[in-house]
């Protein structure tokens, strides 16, 4: 799948990398999944401007719909979208008018008319008026059957930053720890022994589950009664796409093991039997298929295109089926199987939702400049105007609404509004620094870990000012990541 760096794409669902910034409604479909494309619907959120606010806009046009207002905006469901307003979460509906007051901590897309809702460190469920029907009392409370929930005891476990964080089922961060179906009329349908994976992102009524008290633990389909539908036989599994779900499963053979891919129907029916090494999820009709080294794609009864394997097979940038090799020889394929002259291929063109990330440490999106008066930080605005005055040990430019700041009296990083006052939501954090990078940690600067991260975007700022001073540096994990960065400017690539 291919490695997008999205702008607030599920409100920065990946972590905040400092490179190119691509809207995911103008990214290649290719990797996503029709249906996950489908479901994303037509208004889209919207991020920028010298305070970072976000609203809505078209995703195929990009007009605006929405003013940008808010601090966070999550994607629309039912009609209903859950936006962060002075630290808390609301609602707002299509016209962008607040129908649910802010007043949770997170709050999760609508399902059947329920949604998750983080209050402190439990979660509970409220409906489209905002009515709570379930009070924040476990660690994860997640309607995904009509009143039928996927609970976890405990407290929530924060995952990312509590920017970034979000209320959702599945996703590239499952939940962990056992869980149990709970339904909001009858009670517990199981017990917490579970771990559960969607099945449909539309309205299902099935739900991936695998008992982790078993020995054998594989997946089957649960309904909502938290009865078996399908008895538990795969030990991977996905969400339908186009009316299938890849599914795999473990084999040993003498001296090895290897896994077979196949796929289920929307009725948990195998229909692609398990025989493959590898298979992706179905786009433009057609899924990947690997076989003792040979490839191909596979439409969704199970033909093959051309109605064979290749020595390899690639689609274009729209994720259709674009060329195969055959005899060391590149052909064309077409969507009836014929092999042609490779086409030429038209170049993708990528729109960025928002400026470049000047180079400059000082410097910020929109304009927006971080500047120093007797060893003191501050911003200003693109025309001079002064937004916060220089006071402060440190400071980061705005991001969704607030920028951070040094507290020494509580040892942390905390918030501050667009007028430049504390502010109580979202809460203080330990440490703050501008980068998160996979493989590799800020290098430190003093025992302390706060005053250590206060040292590190000292050095940060004052190398934006005056270049001779020397750049804070990013130290490898010595796994994946090897040596150190030199942190000499915004973008890290092209950097000294």
């Amino acid at each position: 799948m291919p490695r997008f760096l999205t702008n607030r794409i599920w409100s920065r669902k990946w972590s905040r990398i400092p490179l190119l910034v691509i809207s995911l409604s103008c990214t290649p479909s290719y990797g996503l999944g029709d249906d996950l494309e489908a479901s994303l619907g037509p208004m889209f959120p919207s991020c920028g401007g010298i305070f970072d606010l976000c609203g809505y806009s078209d995703r195929q046009t990009g007009k605006d719909l929405i003013p940008r207002a808010f601090e966070r905006a999550m994607l629309f469901s039912e009609g209903l979208a859950a936006v962060r307003i002075n630290g808390l979460f609301g609602y707002v509906n299509t016209a962008g008018k607040v129908v649910i007051e802010p007043r949770f901590d997170l709050a999760g897309p609508f399902h059947d008319g329920f949604a998750e809702i983080l209050v402190g460190q439990h979660t509970g469920v409220i409906t489209e008026n905002g009515k709570v029907v379930l009070d924040p009392q476990f660690g994860r409370s997640t309607p995904i059957m009509g009143d039928v929930l996927v609970v976890r005891k405990g407290q929530f476990n924060q995952k990312r930053r509590s920017e970034m964080e979000e209320l959702r089922f599945g996703g590239l961060f499952p939940e962990d720890g056992s869980m149990g179906l709970y339904s909001l009329s009858r009670g517990w349908l199981t017990a917490d022994t579970y771990e559960f994976k969607p099945f449909d992102l539309g309205r299902p009524t099935l739900v991936w589950a695998r008992d982790l008290s078993t020995e054998q633990s594989r997946f089957g389909l649960m309904n909502n009664e938290g009865q078996w539908k399908v008895d538990p036989a795969f030990d991977a599994v996905q969400s339908v796409n186009k009316g299938r779900a890849v599914v795999s499963i473990n084999v040993k053979e003498p001296g090895k093991s290897r896994r077979l891919w196949g796929a289920v129907d929307a009725d948990g029916k195998v229909v692609i039997p398990l025989a493959y090494d590898w298979l992706s999820n179905w786009q433009q009709g057609f899924a990947n298929v690997r076989l003792n080294g040979e490839e191909g794609f596979i439409d969704a009864g199970g033909g093959l295109l051309g109605g064979r394997l290749f020595q390899k097979a690639e689609r274009d940038l729209q994720g259709k089926p674009f060329k195969v090799q055959l005899d060391g020889k590149w052909f064309g394929v077409t969507p009836g199987g014929l092999l042609v002259a490779v086409p030429e291929e038209k170049p993708f063109v990528w729109r960025t939702a928002e400026p470049p990330i000047p180079a400059k440490n000082t410097q910020c999106k929109s304009g927006v400049s971080i500047v120093s008066k007797g060893g003191t930080w501050g911003l200003e605005g693109p025309e001079g105007r002064v937004l916060v005055e220089p006071k402060f040990e440190a400071i980061s430019c705005f991001q969704q609404g607030v920028a951070w700041v040094p507290d020494a009296s509580k040892n942390a990083w905390c918030p501050i509004g667009p007028d430049g006052k504390a502010r109580n939501k979202p809460a203080c954090r330990p440490t703050y620094y501008e980068f998160e990078m996979s493989h590799h940690y800020p290098e430190k600067l003093d025992p302390d870990p706060f005053r250590s991260s206060v040292l590190w975007m000292q050095a940060f700022l004052k190398h934006g000012l005056d270049p001779s001073y020397p750049p804070p540096r990013l130290i490898g994990d010595q796994i994946q990541g090897k040596g150190s960065i030199s942190v000499s400017c915004r973008g890290i690539i092209g950097c000294d």
